[in-house]
This record gives C-alpha cells, sequence and structure tokens, in this order.
C-alpha cells in the first residue's frame, strides 16, 4: 500500500514537470515574435517601392505602425517586379503583402483584412481628348491596364465591350499614351500623378475618374489567414490623425525642374555667326531678337496664369468657397458612384447629416463675418476626426453632410458622438461655445440614394427635437 502511495506520487510530480516544461516552452514561444515575409511591389511610388535596396512609401509608414501595434517582425523578400511578388504569393514563399485589393481571383490563394486606405482611379489621356466622367465615355479607345492589377480584372465584369490593353507597368502605360500606342491609360491618382511629373509627360492630363475606388488591405496567404483578426485589431488602434499624416506625407510630392541651356547655346554660336558675317544688320537683329525674347516672357506668362486660372476653376467646381469643403454637387456625384458599388457587392456605409445648434443667434448677435469664421473653425474640428476616404460636404447654411465608406454601425456612432464632444469643449471666435446634433443613417440594402439621405435628415431632424447636442439614428 506504502508502495502504491509512493509511485502515485512520483507520478503526479512527473506529470507537474511536463506540464510545467510544456508551458514554459509556450511562453517563450509567445515571447518570441514571429517573422513574416513580406512581398511588396518595388515600383509603385507613391505607394511603396525599392530606392538603393530600401522599402519606402506609405506602405512603409503603416509598416512601421503594425510593427509597433503587434508582436510580428517583418522581412522584406526583395522582387524586380509586382508580377514577381504575386507569384511569390501564390507559391506561399511570402506570408503577405501590405497594400492589395481584394478580388475574386485573389481571394483564392489570399485573406484579407478590412480596408484601411483608400484612394480613386483616374483617366489619363492627352490634353486634347475631352473630359471622360467615366469607363463609359472610353468608347472604342485603346484603354492601358497594368497586367496584374485588380483593375485588369474588374473593369470587364461591368465594362465587357472596353478594349483593353495589357501593359507592363505604369510607367509603359504612360509612355504609351504619350506615344499614341494606346489612347488612355486607368491607374491610381497618387502614382499616377507623381509619375507624369517624373516622367515630364507634359501632353498628359489626367482626365476623368472611374466608379472602381481602391481600398486597400493587407493580404495574407490561406496558411496565414489566422492572423487576419489580429491585425485588424493592429488597423483599428491607427488613429484619424496618424491615417491623415500618411496621407499627407505622401500627396504632396515637389518635382524640381531644371532648365535646359543647350538650345540656347547653340542659338548664340549661330547668332554670334550672323551678326560678324552681316555685321550692318548688327542693330536690326538686336531689336528683333529683343522683340520676340520679349513676346515669349509674354506668351509664357500667359500659359502660366491660364493653367493656374483652371486648376482654381476645377477646384472651385468641386469644394465649397467658404469652408474649403466639398460641396453638394460634388458630394451627391461621388454618392451616387459609390452607391453603385454597394448596390453590387453589398457593402456597409453610413450618412451624417449635421446642424450647427442655433447658429442664426451668433449671425445676429456677432454679424456673418464672425458667422463665417465659425463655420471654418467647424469644418476644421470635422475634418480632424474624419478617416482617408470619408467625405465631407457643406450641404447648405450652417448644415453638413459626411459619408463614412465601410463603417458600421458601432464606429459610426463612435465618430458622431467624438465630433459632438469636440465641438462642445471648443471655443471659437470671440469664445462663443457651440454645439451640434448629428442625424445618422446606415446603408439599408433596400435604400435608394434619396431615402438614404432622407433618413439622415430625419435622425437629425430628432435630435433637434429632443434637445440637440446630441446624436439620433433614423432607421
Amino acid at each position: 500500500m506504502k508502495k502504491d502511495f509512493i509511485s502515485l506520487v512520483k507520478l503526479i510530480s512527473n506529470s507537474m514537470i511536463l506540464v510545467l516544461f510544456i508551458l514554459s516552452i509556450d511562453v517563450i514561444a509567445k515571447r518570441s515574435p514571429k517573422i513574416l515575409n513580406l512581398c511588396i511591389d518595388p515600383n509603385w511610388m507613391p505607394f511603396e517601392g525599392l530606392i538603393d535596396g530600401k522599402h519606402t512609401g506609405i506602405a512603409k509608414d503603416y509598416l512601421n505602425l503594425f510593427t509597433q501595434f503587434t508582436p510580428y517582425e517583418f522581412s522584406i523578400k526583395e522582387t524586380t517586379s509586382w508580377k514577381e511578388s504575386t507569384e511569390l504569393l501564390k507559391t506561399g514563399k511570402c506570408d503577405l503583402t501590405l497594400l492589395l485589393n481584394r478580388s475574386v481571383e485573389r481571394e483564392k490563394y489570399l485573406s484579407f483584412t478590412m480596408p484601411y486606405f483608400f484612394g480613386p482611379n483616374v483617366l489619363v489621356s492627352k490634353k486634347e481628348i475631352p473630359f471622360m466622367q467615366d469607363l463609359s465615355s472610353i468608347g472604342n479607345m485603346k484603354l492601358g491596364v497594368v497586367s496584374g492589377y485588380r483593375l485588369l480584372e474588374e473593369i470587364p465584369q461591368y465594362n465587357p465591350n472596353i478594349n483593353i490593353k495589357v501593359v507592363a507597368s505604369e510607367d509603359a502605360g504612360l509612355l504609351a499614351v504619350e506615344d499614341g500606342l494606346i489612347d488612355v491609360y486607368v491607374g491610381s491618382l497618387f502614382s499616377v500623378n507623381l509619375r507624369i511629373n517624373q516622367l515630364k509627360l507634359g501632353d498628359l492630363k489626367i482626365n476623368g475618374w472611374i466608379t472602381l475606388q481602391d481600398q486597400l488591405r493587407i493580404g495574407f496567404t490561406k496558411s496565414n489567414a489566422d492572423l487576419v483578426p489580429i491585425f485588424n485589431q493592429a488597423i483599428d488602434k491607427i488613429s484619424s490623425k496618424q491615417h491623415n499624416e500618411i496621407l499627407n506625407r505622401w500627396s504632396n510630392v515637389q518635382i524640381i525642374k531644371q532648365t535646359d541651356y543647350t538650345l540656347l547655346y547653340y542659338f548664340g554660336l549661330v547668332a554670334s555667326f550672323i551678326l560678324v558675317v552681316f555685321s550692318w544688320r548688327y542693330f536690326v537683329s538686336v531689336k528683333i531678337f529683343s522683340a520676340l525674347k520679349f513676346k515669349n516672357k509674354e506668351l509664357e506668362q500667359t500659359r502660366k496664369e491660364l493653367i493656374n486660372a483652371n486648376k482654381n476653376l476645377e477646384y472651385l467646381s468641386f469644394h465649397d468657397n467658404l469652408t474649403n469643403l466639398h460641396n453638394r454637387h460634388f458630394f451627391m456625384s461621388t454618392l451616387k458612384h459609390h452607391f453603385s458599388n454597394l448596390s453590387r457587392q453589398k457593402g456597409i456605409s453610413a450618412i451624417l447629416m449635421i446642424d450647427l445648434d442655433f447658429f442664426k443667434k451668433i449671425n445676429d448677435q456677432y454679424g456673418h463675418a464672425v458667422g463665417d469664421k465659425v463655420l471654418k473653425e467647424f469644418s476644421e474640428i470635422l475634418l480632424s476626426n474624419l478617416r482617408a476616404g470619408d467625405v465631407a460636404a457643406r450641404w447648405g447654411g450652417e448644415e453638413f453632410i459626411v459619408l463614412l465608406p465601410t463603417a458600421d454601425r458601432v464606429r459610426t456612432l463612435t465618430i458622431a458622438k467624438r465630433l459632438i464632444k469636440d465641438v462642445e469643449q471648443f471655443s471659437f471666435n470671440r469664445d462663443i461655445k457651440l454645439t451640434i446634433s448629428v442625424g445618422v443613417s446606415q446603408y439599408n440594402l433596400n435604400d435608394d440614394i434619396e431615402s438614404w439621405v432622407e433618413r439622415a435628415d430625419k435622425g437629425l431632424y430628432q435630435a433637434k427635437n429632443q434637445g440637440r447636442n446630441c446624436v439620433k439614428e433614423f432607421a
């Protein structure tokens, strides 16, 4: 009996030692960060690229945040093209890529997080081609799309008759438009704008946009699909300020142009020769040259003024001239394109309708000049609370409207309540204190555009009737 007891004690002791050993190994494993192999697009600036062997761009800034918010480290797999990176992802030699649109083909070998960076896709053509509202305006013209990009898969689904020409890279597509090999190229606004300037393609212009918006996500290979919830939590930790700082950092690239004096040098030699041989015409030649130089300067100045005037007109056509927010026309145009995508993809989105409480009293007491300053200050607070991809507009007077793409009910109410709190705590011009009322409507499958906006307006009406300084959702 005693021997049996001793044997039992030994068995229990050995079992406890084994359990403690296994737990210690597990703790050590959890403390040791896992290294993930990252594939990138080496030539897709400003989104990402390899410059002197170093990863840079928007993706690099987000990678720094993911390193901070998750227990993982990342090893860059260097490739020479996006096509090569795609092959490594398909074969599992890479674990993930950072900036990728989800598509049916890619979902065969990748699992995706929620989107965290949004950007428009635009059409590029020569300057003589008229403005194109959407892909439907292309007609029989040749459209360039980069091999392996999501647009090559999705454009034919909605526009099967478009004449698509596959190009190897964005540079190849833009140069093909410049050389007249294709008529139009489609790509991201941010990268297209940068490459046109860097390649000095002066005959090209951004000539329209398409409804297929970039919604960039992290794509994990299927063997790493369990990491999606972890990185979704990391994405949630990224603040609106951090999103906006990254967007501003990479959307203000300046290109320094240098003047080429070669032509002027040869012109000077020829002019000198003429002056020596035909000295009797010296004074006449000088006068003609001076007059031409003066006229060229005038023409160049006129050209610059026209370019600036066109830019200002384009900006004014889409923006409210007081608050610099988008205007009602631009908002409804954007909402129309976004709504068509929601209807096809059954996605989630929300609208906020906002009214400044008792704003008429401010105009009556302090005058319209002070009222205008208050409207500008509120617009700045509103923008600071929004994410990249959200669209804010002045609806009219002291009413504002906001589109929140991909926002569920919890995120929508969080943004609305945070905005109410920030406004209530802010001291406006002349130390004026102000509150706002907010109406909310989530997108429903049976909605049309008018009913969706109307429900947000009814929510605002309820908020104003129930004491103001609050948010009400109209289902």
